[in-house]
């Protein structure tokens, strides 16, 4: 076993894992040679890869690559046709293929439905006719406003069959944020939940629905999915159960181009005003379903449970990926400590799961409530996944050795809305070290770099993408300047993806943190995510967030805002933290301040949001808050910063 390595394949994995497969189709005789293969040899790759996962285009390509208009806007099976709805409703094979499940679901209350391959596909053929219907068309972008239902993995996949595209909202914003997505997209459909049950009470989005209507000018259609049941709506729509009513065989798959646009996905807009990042057929889908396969060792009729809302990323990703490798979906719509922290490992237990999902966020949650979160048996579960943000040394292992119980491979795993999937990440061919990322992903020529676009190894980088690559984004939606300075202006020629990184001599490489959000004190660079690891230790300190603020003296200080444990004195707290920095970093990494809040600042799904912490230590306006859990946790944070800086007046 590598070094510090908590996990090492078996010879099992080594021998029948997918990307064992592969290497045997591509020649590859080592792991490192497939790496190097599918940079250099592209279209073969992936030729490779497409057969091996069973996914047919229905027309073939006539160009794997053109970057006439340059690397920034490169075209990838130009000539080929696919419809990823098409593929994900197309039944596994066999005779017996066509009734295993497709979607597994249940609610917070207890109330489970299964959907075989054939149900799935009967029902998003009527809903499709139902759209064309209701006057939706190729082209038009629909909002899916939706919880964690069937009706909205049905919704989904219709849009795609209509060659529509998609505009996924989370389901927990109310007017301003989701009327600034619909309207920057153009959306002239809306299909919307008219609620749904957290912790027991109701969620309201039938008032939601009918405002976006009346208020987003380019709005013609909205189609409502009774969830509630008895919510009242006063506006036009159209119930869901009437989009399903028609015939099936009137709603067959358009027939969409590989490069024709099948979504727009917005990104949370923590840093900024929600970019829509645009994904076609032959793009995001492909690269999910490879990720999943090869990162995440997902084979037909594995099972699938990553607990996310609709509206980001892990949503469709988890459709998808699920779906046209002819696995099974596992939904939940309900608190992921209803009635307990157990819910989310009963779920995987009783479902059969085979691979689950977690941020590392809702980890340390699980991990502060062991004997609950461990307390049902999920023998089936064989790979845990975590993602969304940097996971600390104390979570891994937790995960790792008490969810898995020291057997498990974690996948480690990062990229981004705009890159469909993942630039680094851990697969099973290789050792898998804590917080860690074992590989680039195959067919991503990725490396880190310094400012001058050098690659660097042993020291601090920015994260880099050397040459287009599937599932790239195909710009942002009305913005093609954006997506440029974005990510092209900083070294000509090359991705430069926001996220500082460190490749280690044995070739794992950590992220330290947003590139933009990384510490430079007196000189010296730190990482926040390396201050947080260091204090976060689920006996007195569940949370932490480490961010710079101006000082005169060193021209960046420290300020950590920490969430004490439930039941955690928070007197002497801030105090005996600042003197474990002090310890653990040096006197040069001593914080400004530590300030003890109830909650951070945080994204429905889960990530931290600094600069609205910032914000509240220097006094400033919050700005964009559409993609936060709740904003009213900026004036609470706000008020704890300002009577701390108030204590730090009198102090001195």
């Amino acid at each position: 076993m590598a070094e510090n390595a908590v996990w090492s394949p078996s010879r099992e994995y080594l021998e029948h894992s997918n990307l064992a497969e592969l290497m045997r189709r591509t020649g590859s005789p080592t792991y490192d040679a497939l790496l190097e293969f599918a940079v250099a040899n592209p279209e073969r790759f992936w030729r490779a890869s497409l057969e091996h996962l069973g996914i047919e285009f229905e027309r073939p390509w006539t160009k794997f690559v053109d970057v006439s208009a340059g690397k920034e806007w490169a075209k990838f099976f130009d000539g080929g046709h696919f419809n990823f709805a098409r593929a994900c409703l197309r039944p596994p094979k066999g005779p017996a293929g066509a009734r295993q499940p497709a979607v597994i679901w249940e609610n917070e209350a207890g109330r489970q439905q299964s959907l075989s391959y054939e149900e799935l596909a009967e029902r998003t053929l009527r809903a499709t006719a139902g759209l064309r219907r209701l006057g939706v068309r190729r082209g038009d972008r629909v909002g899916l406003l939706m919880p964690n239902v069937p009706e909205a993995v049905i919704a989904f996949l219709a849009v795609g069959c209509l060659g529509a595209i998609i505009v996924p909202l989370y389901s927990g914003f109310g007017y301003d944020a989701a009327a600034t997505r619909l309207q920057d997209a153009g959306a002239s459909c809306l299909i919307a939940a008219d609620g749904f049950i957290r912790r027991g009470k109701r969620v309201d989005l039938a008032g939601t629905a009918g405002a976006l209507l009346n208020g987003v000018e380019t709005l013609q259609h909205l189609a409502v999915v009774s969830v509630l049941g008895d919510a009242t709506l006063t506006c036009a729509h159209t119930p869901w159960a009437e989009i399903e009513a028609e015939n099936a065989e009137s709603g067959p798959p358009a027939d969409t181009a590989a490069a024709d646009p099948c979504m727009v996905i917005y990104t949370s807009g923590t840093t900024g005003k929600p970019k829509g990042t645009v994904h076609v057929h032959g793009g995001f889908p492909l690269r999910v379903s490879q990720d999943a396969a090869y990162l995440f060792d997902f084979h037909a009729a594995d099972r699938l449970f990553w607990m996310s809302d609709m509206g980001w990323m892990v949503g469709p990703f988890s459709i998808i990926a699920s779906l046209m490798l002819k696995g099974t979906l596992v939904l939940y719509d309900g608190a992921p400590d209803r009635p307990s922290f157990g819910r989310l490992r009963d779920i995987a237990g009783r479902h059969k799961v085979t691979h689950f999902g977690a941020s590392p966020t809702a980890i340390r949650a699980l991990a502060s409530n062991e004997a609950d979160a461990l307390a049902p048996d999920a023998d089936s579960l064989r790979i845990l996944i975590t993602a969304g943000e940097i996971i600390d040394g104390g979570a891994f292992h937790w995960y790792h050795q008490r969810f898995g119980a020291g057997r498990l491979p974690v996948i480690n795993y990062t990229g981004g809305t705009e890159v469909s999937g993942a630039i680094l990440s851990n697969c099973v061919m290789r050792p898998i070290r804590p917080s860690a990322f074992n590989s680039v992903a195959p067919g991503m020529s990725a490396g880190v770099i310094d400012s001058d676009g050098h690659r660097v190894a042993g020291m601090p980088g920015e994260l880099a993408i050397f040459e287009p690559f599937v599932g790239m984004t195909a710009g942002f939606w009305n913005a093609p300047d954006r997506y440029i300075e974005s990510y092209w202006s900083r070294v000509p020629g090359i991705w430069v993806h926001g996220d500082l990184a460190m490749e280690e001599e044995d070739g794992q490489i950590t992220l330290l943190g947003r590139s933009d959000d990384v510490l430079k004190i007196a000189g010296k660079r730190i990482g926040p995510s390396e201050i947080e690891a260091i204090v976060v230790d689920g006996q007195s300190i569940d949370e932490a967030l480490a961010f710079g603020v101006p000082d005169q003296t060193q021209g960046e200080a420290i300020v950590l805002m920490i969430v004490p444990k439930e039941g955690t004195e928070a007197a002497g707290l801030e105090e005996r933290t600042s003197d474990l920095l002090k310890t653990r970093l040096g006197k040069a990494f001593a914080p400004k301040a530590v300030v003890a809040v109830q909650r951070l600042p945080k994204t429905r799904n889960g990530k931290t949001v600094r600069r609205l912490a910032r914000s509240a230590w220097l006094g400033e306006q919050p700005g964009n808050v559409d993609g936060i859990e709740d904003p009213g946790v900026f004036v609470e944070v706000s008020r704890l910063a300002a009577a701390r800086k108030s204590r730090l007046e009198d102090q001195r």
